[in-house]
Order: C-alpha cells, then sequence, then structure tokens
C-alpha cells in the first residue's frame, strides 16, 4: 500500500475557504489516500481537512488595513513555515490570499516541495510586472476564468483553466427563483472583511429609500462578519441580518448593493441585478487607484467582451460620494420599475453562466494528483 500522502492548504479569505472546502471534498471522493491539513475558516472546518490555523484573524483588504494588523499576518506566517518544516507536505495548495501566499510559495520551493496556486492574483488587473516573478515561485497555477489562462500563457504552460468553483455548487445552480416571486425588495452584501464592512456598511444603509417601504435584509458572510455588523448597528437593525450562506435566502432578493468579489459572480448565477458600490481608506483608495490597470473592479464586469473590462453589464460606484448615492438609487429604482433593463441583467448573466461552467479536461485535482505522482 502507498504511503498516505498529505496536502496543505491555505485559504486566507471567506471566498477563499469556500473554494478550497469544494476542493478538498472533491479530492477525498476520489482519493481516499489523501489527507489535508489547513490554515482556513468555517467551511474547511466542516470538512476532515486537520485546521491547523483559523484565518479570519488575518482576512483583510487595503494597505492601511493590512499594516494594523501586521503582527498577526507575521505570526500566521510564522506557524505555516513551522508546520511546513516539521511536516513536509507531500503538496501545497494555495488559494488566493496571494501577499501572504506568495512567501509561503517562496519558502515552500526552497525546501522542494511543489506549490499548486488555485485562484490566481489579479496581476492581468494591476502590476503586470509581477507575473514573471509570481511563476517563477510556484510550479502549476490553476485558474477560474479562461481570460486569465490566456493571459498566463505568456509566461508559462503550466497553466489551466478549470472552471469557476461556484458553477459547482448545485445548491447554488438550482436556486434561482422567478423575479416576481422573491420576498425580498433589496440585499445588502458589505463585505466579508472587517475593513470592508466599516467602510461600506453605512453608504450602503444611506441608499435606502425609506418612503418605499422596501423589505430589506442585510447578508453577513460568516459569525466574525455578523458580530462586526451587530456592533456597528443599532439594536433595530439586528433584525434584518441573514446568513449571506442561507442560498435560499440571498435568491429571494429582486435586487442587491454589494461590495467587489465573489459574491458579485453568486448574485449573476442567482439571476439578481446588482449596483456595486466600494470604499477603502482614503490612502489605501490612492495607491489602488495608481495601480490598477482595468477599468472595473467588479468580477462580473470583467467576463464578457473580448477583452478585459470590454463589456461591463453592471454598475459601479468606487468611492462614493453622496451624488453618486443619488445615482444608485436611481439606478435602483430602474431596476424595479423597468422589465426591459431588467431583463438585460438577466440575458447577460446568462451568458456569463455559460462562460463559466466550460472546463478543459484537467481538474484541479487531477492536475494536483499529477504533480504529486510525478514529484515522488
Amino acid at each position: 500500500m502507498k504511503d498516505k500522502k498529505n496536502i496543505f492548504i491555505i485559504a486566507g479569505e471567506s471566498s477563499g475557504d469556500q473554494h478550497a472546502a469544494a476542493y478538498i471534498n472533491e479530492h477525498l471522493k476520489l482519493n481516499t489516500n489523501i489527507s489535508f491539513s489547513a490554515f482556513g475558516q468555517s467551511e474547511i472546518k466542516k470538512t476532515n481537512a486537520s485546521l491547523i490555523y483559523d484565518t479570519e484573524e488575518i482576512s483583510v483588504v487595503g494597505i492601511i488595513e493590512v499594516i494594523s494588523k501586521y503582527k498577526k499576518i507575521m505570526a500566521a506566517f510564522s506557524a505555516a513555515k513551522k508546520y511546513i518544516y516539521e511536516n513536509k507536505p507531500s503538496l501545497i495548495v494555495l488559494v488566493d490570499y496571494v501577499e501572504f501566499n506568495l512567501k509561503v510559495a517562496r519558502y515552500a520551493k526552497s525546501l522542494g516541495i511543489p506549490v499548486l496556486f488555485y485562484v490566481a492574483p489579479q496581476v492581468w488587473a494591476w502590476r503586470e510586472k509581477r507575473s514573471k516573478k509570481f511563476i517563477e515561485s510556484i510550479d502549476y497555477l490553476a485558474v477560474i476564468f479562461p481570460f486569465e489562462e490566456i493571459f498566463f500563457k505568456k509566461y508559462t504552460n503550466n497553466v489551466s483553466y478549470v472552471g469557476h468553483p461556484l458553477n459547482n455548487r448545485a445548491d447554488l445552480i438550482s436556486s434561482a427563483k422567478n423575479y416576481q416571486s422573491r420576498t425580498i425588495d433589496l440585499g445588502i452584501f458589505p463585505g466579508s472583511r472587517e475593513s470592508e464592512i466599516k467602510s461600506n456598511l453605512f453608504i450602503m444603509l444611506d441608499c435606502i429609500q425609506k418612503n418605499k417601504e422596501e423589505k430589506i435584509a442585510i447578508f453577513y458572510a460568516d459569525e466574525t462578519s455578523k458580530s462586526i455588523i451587530e456592533k456597528l448597528l443599532p439594536d433595530e437593525y439586528h433584525k434584518y441580518l441573514i446568513s449571506g450562506k442561507n442560498i435560499n435566502q440571498v435568491s429571494n432578493c429582486k435586487k442587491a448593493l454589494c461590495a467587489s468579489g465573489t459574491i458579485t459572480l453568486q448574485l449573476a448565477i442567482l439571476d439578481i441585478p446588482m449596483v456595486i458600490m466600494y470604499k477603502l481608506s482614503y490612502i489605501s483608495y490612492l495607491i489602488m487607484k495608481k495601480l490598477i490597470t482595468v477599468k472595473y473592479i467588479g468580477l462580473v464586469n470583467l467576463i464578457l467582451g473580448s477583452s478585459i473590462g470590454d463589456k461591463p453589464i453592471v454598475k459601479e460606484f468606487i468611492q462614493p460620494s453622496y451624488n453618486d448615492q443619488v445615482d444608485i438609487m436611481v439606478e435602483l429604482n430602474n431596476i424595479d420599475n423597468d422589465e426591459n433593463y431588467r431583463n438585460e441583467f438577466f440575458k447577460n448573466y446568462e451568458e456569463i453562466r455559460r462562460i463559466l461552467s466550460a472546463k478543459p479536461s484537467e481538474s484541479l485535482v487531477s492536475i494536483a494528483e499529477r504533480i504529486i505522482n510525478t514529484s515522488e
């Protein structure tokens, strides 16, 4: 009997945690001679992986926000290095969370341990010059958008489009409801990280048109984000809180205000018209503005068209001002009152679902298996 192989996986954010958990479960179905250990969050906890470190504590976005948690992040990095050195896993799978995971990748490479990076850093959006250094730090790259495979082929042949993990979720695919039967008029999705929630929540709530007497829901990503929201809002708002993992309730939304991220794709799969609004700390925004090279930040706006961001389908408001908030309310009213306008969302969402469901011959599991077998 072959020795049992161990795969060490790191997912530093809520969306990466979901993707990693789905991958772990799929791999264990196909190969029971594999064990997993992980840095992750609530979804990985539900798998058979051994959770070594809960990464909710180090899940941040923005330059200033990273600095504020620098000590915790470095302590987590030291813990990852210690585990790798002492256990010498057969393969390390790193999911998104690029700055942290690239440090881990370089350390693993120094020990001769193969690295598979899943969910590519968005170097196609900013800092393309880093692409070569990134590729040199890993052994194989699994990407979740077709345009990413084309982009990274400039630097390596060890890259494959494996399909988007959200499109493999049966609970999501089967949950879209008829628009008229939905019972939540407006869903608010302020993000999963503490810094996102603090920056986005209040400006989103300011866009609620109280004279319309709409049924509102505020969706939280996990228990940590729920606790943050409860501390920020008066008690009378707590009744509006619903878990973002409750897909049956998310799919009840007629429209949504959301921060950028995976949630935009989730809403598209569920046929929910949306407006993206996103705010960073002022200094982080100034820095990011100089670095970002794409026109849009919402993933849902980057997929259609002949090149990245060529055909945006959802309105975005970045660092929204008071005037932007007025425009956001107008957009929400258009979604409510103009059936043809809504149908344009649905038509574009259908095309996104078609593109994301396409899969190449190699799955993430088969890539991992091949790396392990060739490195023996």
